[in-house]
């Protein structure tokens, strides 16, 4: 009798520790998704229109959805870009590593980008194909106070 309940003392602590763990990875899961800055950028009559434009924080994951509304092929490529391992998603194609200079985006497509920035600073952003395109981002470093 006295085997048979601590077996069952056992199994309900055992099946605690597995309801706890499986709630805080969760958590864990769902705070790394809070902590992912995204920033839009449409291009729009050969022009960068940011949607909401603010500064990116340093060493967050960032993702920059990409939109092309034009009716031509695009560039994207800023010097924030170097020596910085980057990943760039569009259209099933993915394209990623470090020294990747820029990436282009045709008509009515959209580009994701995903890095974590690593240098604070004033990035200029461009697009190679049409030199008077041009865009800047802030990179910041925030205390977490």
């Amino acid at each position: 009798m006295i085997g048979a309940k601590r077996v069952r003392g056992a199994l309900i602590l055992v099946a605690m520790i597995a309801i706890f763990l499986s709630f805080s990875g969760t958590a864990a899961v769902q705070s790394q998704v809070l902590e992912e800055q995204r920033i839009e950028i449409l291009i729009q009559n050969s022009e960068f229109v940011l949607t909401q434009p603010r500064g990116m924080q340093l060493g967050l994951p960032t993702v920059i959805i990409l939109r092309n509304q034009d009716i031509i092929q695009h560039g994207f490529t800023s010097p924030m870009m170097v020596g910085m391992f980057i990943k760039g998603e569009a259209e099933g194609m993915t394209a990623y590593g470090k020294g990747i200079e820029g990436f282009y985006v045709n008509p009515d497509k959209t580009l994701v980008l995903r890095f974590t920035p690593e240098r604070q600073g004033r990035y200029e952003f461009r697009c190679d194909l049409h030199p008077n395109m041009k865009g800047e981002v802030f990179l910041m470093e925030m205390s977490t106070a």
